[in-house]
């Protein structure tokens, strides 16, 4: 019989006891902030709930916070929290998304446990409906995605600013593999101590199951050969025109990086916005660049996916060569001679059925582990969302494979994404046998309740050791587990192995020597100079709701006297005050929105609407000329026109920061001892009367400007349409009884301050 924890806040006999749990929540107690890096059969989340009921025990008013990156995963951890604490389950709550800011400000107050998504947490913060100042424990789960501006490095730093007494818990199986990933994590959420266990350690042995990894590698048929020899003429081609022009020095055809190519593209843009008129042969190694990158996709999805894949990819790109204003590199591809022979060669083998010989291997597999054990679970992943579905169906005519598609939520053209609920509707279906293969994206590494599985095999190896540790991590959680790596010979297929392979030594190794030793200094909160204290009064900065989760609103909270309001405005991104409204733009939206017209009628608004219009460009302003292939004439004619004919000031800032920073400097100048009620309804001065009754009565839910001439005409004055009955209102056309009601609760519903 195993002995299990004994503790006043866990339930009796549920949390089996290992010496190893206990010895890292003390080693946790005794260092403060700690990041636990340990595969998933260890039980981390275990760790976190022994924690949560010390934490609890000693400050029974704190609250313990969980966060995961998924709703499902938020759902499962609140589960495990009501079946392992003795708390009463209505004190045990998860908060998503789904459930509304004002009901989710009452289950805060009431919970003593909370399990939610970082994004909802993140929002919750800057509307100030939830503090953290009695929160004792912030459990993070995947911590290695706490980098850049993902959700976990915001709350870290609002937690352990605002917290009485903070401790943070971070865990995750990989947090990178390189010293200065794991450092950048440790930093983000200030972790002071790193404890490390491995399924080789001798107290965790005896917890654990061995996993199996194979290696099963296939020969590329002849055919794929020639058509691999083709395609690598036109890259061979691209190198040797960008040596002869001194670019891509480094560039060695066959061992050259994707990574090469893009630092190449970076430096030719660069170059590009400097000396265009210099070297105008720039732009033709731009558009060879880009096409070579595009070939070497090809390349990849010939060798690792096949033909099918390969014929799906030109055609895709043929159909874009049709389009009027298409690339000139997508034009280069379509129109050599190579490519073209290497296609029709690919069309034939279409024709065919000959397939990629990973694909037979892949059957062999499955139909032995199903004949070997007709129970079995299988996850087949693939690195490429378009394969997955193919793979499915070509499965699922080899009986007993019942095979099922498990992709993301987002949609790809055709390609129609899972939401939540399906995938934890299509999981349950694999945990009760209607299906046996689940034949998975990226999106089955983390984030999602699925069970143990006797076999993962990977369609092609993955180059990250985070990826390859969380796929790995699917088998052998309750019994011997086996991994299997198809891989295709002298193909990118081994380098990509290899790599993982390496960077998961190196991520163990940088782990060892990082363990114990002091974590990275902490930067500093700065704070605006230039403003006496006795006029640090709180400004007020409206946010549009779809600038909520940016990083410039991340640091305007960092500023104790900024009250943020998140609304969906009408015009703008930011309303600093009556007359001050600023839109804020990345050098990359600047460009896509000049091009569909966004831009034109956003700046007529902005200056119709407001005294004193701003236009915040994040970025170098040289890359205005090298980011898009947009004319300079054209980029410098748009920035005129913002300036002459709208007369709207347009500043650059160098990121989020900066342009937080600006905000809080033109808000804080325009406020300070003024009026703080903010206009966010928009309208020019100088509206006639007509135009004034028609603009109020347009505010009203669901009138637009027909209907809101119909009321008008109807009833004559405003004063008569606000004292109408809701059965007189249904007199007028287009006003049915939900509608009249809408607008009769506007005029007699009590306000109230939000």
């Amino acid at each position: 019989m195993p002995a299990f924890v004994s503790h006043p806040l866990l339930k009796e006999n549920t949390l089996e006891s290992r010496v190893y749990q206990e010895v890292l929540v003390a080693r946790v107690l005794e260092k403060g902030n700690s990041l636990v890096v340990a595969p998933t059969a260890l039980g981390k989340t275990v760790v976190g709930v022994l924690l949560a009921a010390h934490v609890l025990m000693q400050r029974p008013s704190e609250k313990v916070v969980f966060l995961s990156p998924t709703k499902p995963l938020a759902v499962q951890h609140q589960k495990s929290l009501q079946s392992f604490l003795n708390i009463e389950n209505a004190r045990v709550n998860c908060l998503t998304g789904t459930i509304s800011p004002e009901e989710r400000k009452l289950v805060w107050q009431e919970s003593t446990v909370i399990s939610a998504t970082p994004q909802t947490i993140e929002n919750d913060i800057i509307n100030g409906t939830i503090s953290f100042e009695d929160v004792g424990l912030l459990v993070i789960d995947e911590a290695h995605r706490a980098t850049g501006e993902y959700s976990y490095v915001f709350i870290a730093q609002q937690y352990v600013k605002h917290a009485r007494n903070p401790l943070v818990l971070a865990l995750t199986a990989s947090p990178g593999s390189t010293e200065e990933e794991i450092q950048d994590v440790c930093r983000n959420l200030f972790i002071k101590n790193i404890e490390v266990k491995t399924l080789q350690d001798t107290d965790v042995k005896s917890y654990t199951h061995d996993i199996e990894m194979e290696w099963v590698r296939v020969q590329l048929p002849p055919a794929f050969l020639t058509i691999r020899h083709d395609l690598k003429s036109f890259v061979r081609e691209q190198i040797l025109f960008l040596k002869k022009i001194g670019l891509g020095q480094g560039i060695i055809p066959n061992l050259y990086r994707k990574k090469d190519l893009l630092l190449l593209q970076v430096r030719i843009r660069k170059e590009l916005a400097q000396n265009a008129r210099e070297k105008p042969y720039l732009f033709q190694a731009a558009s060879r660049v880009a096409a070579l990158m595009k070939v070497t996709h090809a390349i990849t999805l010939l060798e690792s996916q096949g033909v099918r894949a390969l014929n799906e990819y030109f055609e895709k790109m043929h159909a874009e060569s049709l389009k009027p204003g298409s690339s000139k590199a997508v034009k280069m591809v379509m129109n050599d001679e190579e490519i073209q022979k290497a296609l029709r060669l690919a069309r034939t083998l279409k024709e065919q059925n000959i397939e990629h010989p990973k694909l037979k291997k892949l059957r062999e597999i499955l139909l032995a582990q199903f004949s070997l054990n007709p129970e079995s679970r299988v996850i087949v992943f693939n690195h490429y969302r378009d394969s997955v579905k193919a793979l499915a169906d070509h499965l699922n005519g080899y009986a007993p494979i019942k095979a099922k598609r498990f992709v993301g939520q987002a949609t790809r053209e055709k390609d129609k994404g899972m939401s939540q609920k399906e995938q934890i509707q299509s999981i349950q279906l694999f945990k009760e046998g209607h299906y046996n293969t689940l034949v998975a994206s990226s999106v089955a590494e983390e984030g999602l309740d699925i069970p143990s599985v006797d076999l993962v095999i990977f369609f092609e190896p993955v180059p990250s050791e985070i990826r390859l540790i969380q796929r790995r991590g699917r088998t052998g959680r309750k019994g011997k587990g086996k991994v299997i790596v198809l891989i295709a010979e002298k193909t990118m297929d081994e380098g990509m192995y290899w790599a993982s392979k390496t960077k998961e030594k190196r991520m163990h190794e940088t782990l060892h020597k990082l363990q114990g030793a002091s974590a990275p200094a902490l930067p500093q909160q700065t704070t605006l100079l230039g403003y006496p204290e006795e006029l640090s009064e709180q400004v007020l900065v409206y946010c549009d709701h779809r600038e909520q989760a940016s990083g410039v609103v991340r640091t305007l909270k960092d500023h104790a006297d900024v009250l943020i309001k998140v609304k969906q405005l009408e015009v703008g991104d930011f309303v600093l005050s009556d007359d001050i409204v600023v839109e804020r733009k990345t050098v990359q939206d600047f460009l896509n929105s000049m091009l569909d017209g966004r831009l034109t009628q956003q700046l007529a608004y902005m200056a119709s609407n407001y005294k004193a219009p701003l236009i915040l460009l994040e970025g170098d302003a040289r890359e205005l000329f090298s980011t898009r292939n947009v004319h300079h004439s054209a980029v410098i004619g748009m920035l005129t026109s913002i300036a002459v004919d709208y007369r709207v000031p347009l500043l650059f800032t160098q990121g989020p920061e900066e342009t937080a920073h600006y905000l809080y400097v033109i808000a804080k100048r325009e406020q300070l001892g003024k009026e703080k009620n903010i206009r966010l309804r928009v309208g020019r001065k100088g509206f006639t009367l007509n135009e004034q009754q028609r603009f109020i009565i347009e505010s009203l839910p669901s009138v637009g400007p027909t209907l809101a001439k119909s009321l008008l005409h109807h009833f004559k004055t405003i004063q008569r349409l606000a004292n109408a009955s809701t059965k007189e209102l249904q007199n007028v056309e287009k006003i049915g009884e939900k509608k009249a009601k809408q607008i009769k609760d506007v005029f007699e519903k009590e306000f109230k301050e939000t």
